[in-house]
C-alpha cells in the first residue's frame, strides 16, 4: 500500500475544502502575490518559492503533480533523480515524468509525461511518501533522455556520494533487452567520475571535452616536504596548469566557510593559490566560474591563455 504523500508546503484547494473554507481563499492570495501556484487546485507561499533552489522547485510541482493526480504514480526519469537528490543544471523539466502501464501508451497530459514501461523491480518510497524508481534506473533513463552534460552532472554526483555504481547503471540497461540509445548511455558510464566534486566541476569536465582538450586529473593534490599543501580541481601535468572552478558557494556557502566570514575566505585561497603557484611544476594557475563553464567557448579561450590546446576533434 502506498504511503500517504506529505505535501509539506503546499496548500491544497481541496484540503481548504475539507476543512468548511472557500478555495477561492487560495486564488485571491496568489492574485495579490501572497502565493505561487503550481498547477491547478495545487500553491505554495511565495516566499517558499523564492527562496527555493531551481532543484527544490522542481521537488515543490513534483509533489502538487502528485497530489492533484487521482491514481497514485510512480515518478521516473529527471523527476526522480531529483527526488533522490540529483543537481539540476539548465531549465528545469517542464513536467512531471512517470511511469504508466503500457496499456495507455507514452503521452503528455495534465502536466505530466507519462512513459509506458513494464518494470520488474519495486518502486523506492521517497521520504514524502511517494514513490518513485531506484536510482540506478532514474539515472539511466536521464541518459537516455537529457542532454549529455545534465547526464554527467547527476552521475558524477550520484558516485561521488557512493549512491550508486556504474556497474549498477550498466546492469539496468542490459536488463532492458535492446540496444536502443545504448551509445548514450555508454559515453556517460565512460565518462563520470566519483572525483568530479561539485556540479561545477562536471559541466566544466564536459566542456573540455567538448572542446577537445586532454583530461585533467581531478582533485590532484600537491605536496610540500611531504606535507599536504593543496587539493585543486584540475591538473594538466603536461603543460603544468591548474585549474580551479569556483562557484558563489566557495564563498558564501556555510560548509565552505567553515566559521570563516567571505572576506577570509578570500584571503585563504589567495595564500594557497600562491603556494601553488611557487611549485616548480606548476606553469599557469587559471580561475573560472559557472557563466564561463556554460559557455564553452569563453572556458576554451581562459583554458587556452593557460596552455591548453585541443588534442582531438572538438
Amino acid at each position: 500500500m502506498q504511503s500517504p504523500i506529505i505535501h509539506h508546503e503546499l496548500l491544497l484547494s481541496r484540503h481548504v475544502s475539507s476543512v468548511g473554507l472557500d478555495p477561492a481563499v487560495l486564488r485571491r492570495s496568489c492574485a495579490r502575490g501572497e502565493l505561487v501556484r503550481l498547477r491547478p487546485g495545487a500553491y505554495v507561499l511565495t516566499s517558499t518559492w523564492a527562496a527555493a533552489g531551481v532543484d527544490e522547485r522542481h521537488r515543490l510541482r513534483i509533489r502538487a503533480a502528485a497530489a492533484a493526480s487521482r491514481t497514485p504514480v510512480v515518478v521516473s526519469h529527471v523527476s526522480a533523480a531529483v527526488l533522490h537528490g540529483m543537481p539540476l543544471v539548465g531549465a528545469p523539466p517542464a513536467h512531471v515524468h512517470v511511469l504508466v502501464p503500457p496499456a495507455g501508451g507514452s503521452r503528455h497530459e495534465h502536466g505530466f509525461v507519462k512513459h509506458a514501461r513494464i518494470h520488474s523491480w519495486d518502486a523506492q518510497v521517497e521520504a514524502g511518501g511517494l514513490l518513485l524508481t531506484p536510482l540506478a534506473v532514474a539515472l539511466v533513463d536521464v541518459c537516455l533522455t537529457e542532454s549529455f552534460t545534465r547526464s554527467v552532472v547527476m552521475t558524477d554526483h550520484a558516485l561521488r556520494a557512493d549512491a550508486v555504481t556504474l556497474a549498477e547503471m550498466v546492469d539496468e540497461f542490459a536488463s532492458r533487452g535492446t540496444r536502443r540509445g545504448a551509445r548514450k548511455v555508454e559515453a556517460v558510464v565512460a565518462f563520470a567520475s566519483p572525483l568530479a566534486d561539485r556540479p561545477l566541476e562536471s559541466v566544466s569536465r564536459v566542456g573540455m571535452r567538448l572542446l577537445g582538450l586532454p583530461d585533467p586529473e581531478l582533485q590532484h593534490e600537491f605536496r610540500q616536504s611531504d606535507r599536504h599543501l593543496a587539493t585543486v580541481d584540475f591538473w594538466w601535468p603536461d603543460v603544468g596548469a591548474v585549474g580551479e572552478a569556483d562557484g558563489d558557494l566557495k564563498y558564501s556557502g556555510p560548509v565552505f566557510l567553515a566559521g570563516r566570514t567571505p572576506a577570509q575566505v578570500v584571503i585563504d585561497e589567495k595564500k594557497r593559490e600562491d603556494a601553488v603557484r611557487r611549485l616548480d611544476e606548476v606553469t599557469s594557475f587559471v580561475r573560472w566560474d559557472w557563466a564561463t563553464a556554460l559557455d564553452v567557448e569563453r572556458l576554451g579561450a581562459r583554458l587556452a591563455a593557460a596552455g591548453l590546446r585541443p588534442q582531438r576533434r572538438p
